[in-house]
């Protein structure tokens, strides 16, 4: 039997995950509509991961989904087109 000394916590635990999972969530919202195959992907890793599960990862899809039609429909209506028509 050892007799070292087990470090003590104090009763706290360590935040770091749930942190690393709050940081995924924000990051899964802003490329959702920045970047929505990213945002899709962040999305669907946070649904099917059983480490990383979060209720938001359903959200993040959605998002995603939502943000790419826009995107697609502002392209597809010229929104995006360079205006300067050498006036």
């Amino acid at each position: 039997m050892s007799s070292e000394p087990v470090p003590s916590d104090n009763g706290s635990r360590s935040r770091s995950k749930q942190v690393t999972v709050e940081r995924l969530v924000v990051v899964g919202y802003i490329l959702a509509l920045a970047m929505p195959p990213i945002g899709f992907a962040i999305g669907f890793v946070l649904v099917l991961s059983p480490s990383v599960r979060s209720r938001h990862g359903v959200w993040i899809v959605v998002v995603s989904i939502v943000a790419a039609v826009i995107w697609a429909l502002m392209i597809s209506a010229g929104a995006l087109k360079d205006t300067n028509q050498g006036y």
